[in-house]
């Protein structure tokens, strides 16, 4: 009998390590760019910078802010994505609430943020959720149907953020660009992944 319990306890453990996988290799849809999947690290409001690690795909906790500001929208990064500086492309979406790390969710770009970090380019996809989602935002195609005093917030957000312990990477904002560019860059960083992951 305890033959037979330690054989099922192995099954099942070696099952369940069957089925884990990286989040960030979440099969994105076939409209993409169109829609596209990202999880998400950082809630609306949150002050601890969260990342997807790239070879497990656990939640890491890498940082508490040391400017004394708040994520003014969810933050995250494209599943099977991988952007300019070889990390997943950064999306920053709103929800009308905060939503748990670790979440997948489906959006749709409405524009870039263009930002240079440390010398490399690092821009921002902005979205909002996917309209089977939440058809809240169905009017909001692009950043300039957002309204401009977020469009001013992320802005302001992305400008001090990294101020704070002194010595940190300089940050350049070069203002935003339209759901269209968003979305190149969302199928080049897809094609980048695939190319380096061939199935």
């Amino acid at each position: 009998m305890h033959l037979v319990k330690t054989v099922l306890a192995a099954s099942l453990f070696l099952s369940a390590a069957a089925q884990a996988h990286n989040v960030l290799d979440f099969p994105q849809p076939e409209n993409n760019p169109q829609e596209f999947y990202a999880v998400t690290e950082i809630p609306t409001g949150g002050i601890i910078k969260y990342e997807t690690d790239a070879k497990t795909g656990f939640i890491i906790a890498d940082r508490f802010q040391s400017m004394p500001v708040a994520y003014p929208a969810n933050y995250g990064s494209l599943t099977q994505s991988l952007a300019g500086d070889g990390d997943p492309l950064d999306v920053v979406f709103y929800t009308r609430a905060p939503m748990a790390p670790g979440t997948l969710i489906k959006l749709r770009a409405i524009g870039v943020l263009k930002m240079i970090d440390g010398g490399e380019k690092d821009d921002k996809i902005i979205a909002v959720p996917a309209s089977k989602i939440d058809p809240t935002y169905d009017d909001i195609k692009n950043i300039s149907d957002l309204p401009h005093i977020e469009q001013e917030r992320l802005q302001a957000f992305f400008r001090v953020y990294k101020q704070l312990p002194d010595g940190r990477k300089k940050v350049e904002l070069n203002g935003f660009n339209d759901a269209d560019a968003a979305k190149q860059e969302i199928k080049q960083a897809w094609d980048a992944w695939k190319a380096k992951n061939p199935q």
